[in-house]
């Protein structure tokens, strides 16, 4: 649905407590999927008292650092409160380290963006966003 709806899809945490948006995770990797979730999450982003932009390291931290400072730029521009921060991911699920940090945090919202992968790419890597659809702990904004 998330591939096909040509628009955001919200999905509620298990017990459908509505996001107040009061602190918000952005799982970032730079692609056209997570900046149209940005751009969709705006008006969450806008009325957020705390805004974490979350990058999992996959080549070189500083290109991570960069990548995220620029979405943290332009995030103050709309004036939105973030911050950014580059995660290693060591040998974890990148979806499990997001939301790991999302608790710890105490965030009540996830964005990301929507990925769809081969099949066999999923089984044998498995992806964020499959990861992001299984957490039913926290609410969830996704984009594609």
């Amino acid at each position: 649905m998330i591939l096909s709806a040509g628009s955001p899809v919200l999905l509620a945490e298990d017990n459908l407590t509505p996001p107040a948006a009061r602190k918000i995770v952005i799982a970032w990797k730079d692609t056209r999927e997570a900046r149209r979730a940005v751009a969709d999450a705006m008006p969450f982003l806008t009325d957020a008292q705390e805004v974490l932009v979350a990058t999992i390291e996959e080549q070189d931290q500083r290109s991570a650092r960069e990548s995220t400072g620029d979405v943290v730029r332009f995030l103050m521009r709309h004036g939105v409160k973030a911050r950014s921060d580059v995660l290693g991911i060591g040998s974890g699920d990148g979806g499990q380290i997001v939301m790991d940090i999302s608790r710890k945090m105490g965030a009540d919202l996830v964005v990301a963006g929507g990925y769809g992968h081969s099949r066999i790419r999923e089984w044998a890597f498995g992806g964020m966003t499959r990861s992001l659809l299984k957490q039913g702990s926290i609410n969830r904004l996704l984009s594609n």
